[in-house]
């Protein structure tokens, strides 16, 4: 006889991580999250109250490992300009396409919405912060740089989530170079 597969709470969550990213919103419904595991949706309740606290845990995770695992390799570099590179090095492993099904979800459901709204503050904290340090800007022309960074960022994945990490790369790497150009010239 065959054992049956036990999921855990963490199980579901990258389950559901794993199919929004390949396949979207509607590979995360309760039917097709249930199917798709092969479990009933008693084994998916057992875990979650409802639909809403399974894809306000998928959002959670999805901000911890794309923002906050994120972030936390700027921290740990040496210097300003260390921290700029490690942080885009992060940045290139995020997934593109899990990035648009969190934000296509935010558009359903106001819970994921706040936050994907309070990661995004996050994330531009972060690049406002690093744009302080790097550059010695004042924090309004950080917060500028930071949005423009992070529209390209978000504009990139909205143009091509499968992107070849050899063209993030090159992007990040002229982007990066554009900046500190322009932060050069704003300083004189």
């Amino acid at each position: 006889m065959t054992k049956k597969v036990r999921f855990s709470r963490s199980d579901w969550v990258a389950l559901g991580m794993a199919r929004l990213s390949q396949d979207g919103t509607e590979a995360i419904k309760l039917e097709a999250i249930c199917t798709s595991a092969g479990l009933t949706r008693g084994s998916f309740y057992y875990h979650f109250a409802d639909h809403g606290t399974f894809l306000i845990a998928i959002t959670q995770e999805w901000a911890d490992r794309q923002t906050r695992d994120v972030a936390a390799q700027a921290d740990d570099a040496d210097g300003p300009d260390a921290a700029a590179q490690s942080l885009t090095n992060a940045a290139l492993q995020i997934d593109y396409r899990l990035e648009l099904g969190i934000r296509e979800l935010a558009r359903r459901v106001p819970a994921v919405a706040d936050l994907v709204q309070s990661t995004d503050e996050t994330r531009l904290a972060v690049l406002s912060e690093l744009y302080q340090r790097r550059f010695g800007m004042g924090a309004e022309r950080a917060a500028q740089f930071a949005t423009l960074e992070y529209a390209a960022f978000c504009g990139a994945i909205l143009l091509d989530p499968d992107m070849s990490a050899e063209k993030q790369s090159e992007l990040a790497t002229l982007l990066d170079r554009i900046m500190a150009q322009a932060a050069g010239i704003l300083a004189h």
